[in-house]
């Protein structure tokens, strides 16, 4: 018994020992910082800051955008500096230890539900009964957001089986490519996804998609209190010890506010841009520029008190199921 308990202590030490080790490799100043952000409109929101700002505030920046499924490995691991990803994941590694905070919302809401439909070209929750739906972001705010605007409008989702009455077989998929590929074989009605996917999937002919269902507004009908205001999608988390370095964070604001400016005034030109310096695959039509809601600002108490509103809407309890005092893990995510 001895000797297994000194084995264990041995293996705890090796453990935090691997975990400090892990922390320090994203800090290291030969190396530099890493800044990542997911494919689609998170890594717009850093666009410029790619080719413009190799520094900020001094420290040198490796940017990387990976696929949506692997953002939240960048904070799980200690891998990323700064990260941009769905509020409510990077709220939830916080509350669990993650040594990060959350200082912006870098992408509002631009969650969208898009289709083909008989006469008119709004999808009404009567149009969405007996369908079937295609969801990105399981559990992300775009999955989050799109249970909690169906059930507060008397949708049941379904994962299998046939929709009948208020129901609605609904199947999550990894990205926008994967809803596509399921609205193209026929085997999806609708697709909820983001900018800058839902324009892109409308100017694709075979698709035939001519209606929309705006999630940014369906959340606030059904949620008085945001005052019509967006809801928090991506924030920008940034490791503890970098938020309490004033220059650095002066000038990652300015970076952010830079590449902002530049996005929304040359939007014909973002595809190109975007291609060349984010992604190979990146398609952002300029009709979607206004629509992906870059923000990337800094929080003042009242958007602070904006997001944990709609952390304890649309998640007041982990996937364990236990109830989630968001109010309370307020200064601790912030």
């Amino acid at each position: 018994m001895k000797r297994f308990a000194k084995l264990m202590a041995i293996v705890a030490v090796i453990a935090v020992a691997a975990a400090m080790a892990i922390g320090f490799v994203a800090c290291d100043k030969n190396e530099g910082l890493r800044f990542t952000a997911p494919e689609g409109t998170p890594a717009l929101a850093m666009a410029r800051l790619v080719s413009d700002n190799g520094s900020i505030g001094g420290e040198k920046i490796n940017y990387a955008v990976v696929s949506p499924s692997n953002i939240a490995a960048e904070m799980a691991s200690n891998k990323s500096d700064i990260v941009i990803m769905p509020v409510n994941v990077g709220a939830m590694q916080i509350k669990a230890g993650a040594p990060y905070k959350l200082v912006s919302i870098a992408v509002e809401g631009s969650l969208f539900m898009v289709g083909k439909k008989d006469g008119g070209n709004t999808i009404t929750f009567a149009d969405i009964k007996g369908k079937r739906i295609a969801c990105i972001g399981n559990n992300g705010v775009p999955g989050l957001v799109f249970r909690y605007v169906m059930k507060n409008n008397g949708i049941e989702l379904i994962s299998s089986g046939t929709p009948t009455g208020n129901q609605a077989l609904v199947q999550y998929v990894a990205d926008g490519a994967e809803a596509k590929e399921l609205l193209a074989a026929k085997n999806a009605d609708f697709a909820v996804v983001g900018e800058p996917a839902a324009t892109q999937f409308k100017s694709i002919q075979a698709l035939g998609i001519n209606a929309e269902m705006n999630l940014q507004t369906e959340y606030r009908n059904v949620n008085p209190s945001a005052n019509g205001e967006n809801y928090p999608q991506a924030g920008l988390f940034v490791r503890t010890e970098l938020t309490n370095n004033e220059t650095f964070m002066n000038s990652l604001f300015d970076a952010l506010a830079a590449s902002k400016a530049w996005v929304t005034s040359n939007a014909a030109a973002v595809t190109e841009y975007a291609k060349a310096n984010l992604y190979q695959s990146a398609v952002f039509p300029a009709a979607s520029i206004p629509r992906c809601a870059i923000n990337a600002t800094r929080l003042d108490e009242q958007t602070k008190s904006r997001i944990i509103t709609f952390l304890k809407n649309i998640m007041p309890k982990d996937p364990q199921q236990n109830d989630i005092n968001w109010d309370l893990a307020k200064e601790q995510i912030f």
